[in-house]
């Protein structure tokens, strides 16, 4: 049974925001929290990919919008257009970044891939609800979150997932060993 949060990336494909302001070929994202008025919410960037079949990989390009929704009705509330807002600096957004599958989950058998990717978006329902609860996780709970944040999360997206949440993935990203600074420019 897929948890909340996976559900949540499948059916955000079938809402009208999507079909109407989102590229249907994008890729989804990690998700990101956010808390505002008490509430909590979830936004879900999307970014370009294209197969390459002489490379055998996806080249990943920077995200290109943003939709965020409220975790409890799982109502869309935000859409961004980063192709229109611009946060990258000038030159970086419409150029590849990178490549996937990256070098931590290659070797990964497509079984444990899939039961790692379930076990993490099960640990976000976990995250997403005690955030709600206004409560706190312990520590071996953050530790294990944040390897396999780490260990999925596409290196050549870092920058660009640390630029538009730094604090959450400051947090969780610390968990490994990479410090790349955010390309995003804060207002």
């Amino acid at each position: 049974m897929a948890s909340r949060t996976e559900q949540l990336m499948q059916d955000i494909r079938k809402m009208p925001i999507f079909h109407q302001l989102v590229p249907m070929e994008a890729g989804i994202g990690w998700p990101m929290p956010r808390r505002a008025g008490g509430q909590v919410y979830v936004t879900l960037p999307f970014y370009g990919f294209l197969w390459t079949p002489e490379q055998r990989s996806w080249t990943l390009f920077p995200p290109i919008s943003t939709i965020t929704v409220q975790w409890s009705n799982l109502v869309p509330v935000e859409y961004v257009d980063l192709r229109y807002s611009r946060p990258w600096p000038e030159g970086q957004g419409d150029s590849p970044v990178g490549t996937f599958p990256h070098d931590a989950v290659a070797a990964l058998t497509r079984e444990q891939y899939e039961q790692d990717r379930s076990e993490l978006l099960t640990m976000y329902d976990e995250l997403f609800d005690t955030l709600v609860l206004n409560k706190a996780l312990p520590p071996f709970w953050n530790r294990r979150f944040g390897q396999l944040l780490r260990r999925f999360l596409e290196p050549a997206l870092e920058p660009y997932y640390r630029g538009l949440a730094p604090k959450f993935f400051a947090q969780f990203l610390s968990f490994g060993d990479s410090e790349t600074e955010p390309i995003v420019r804060r207002g």
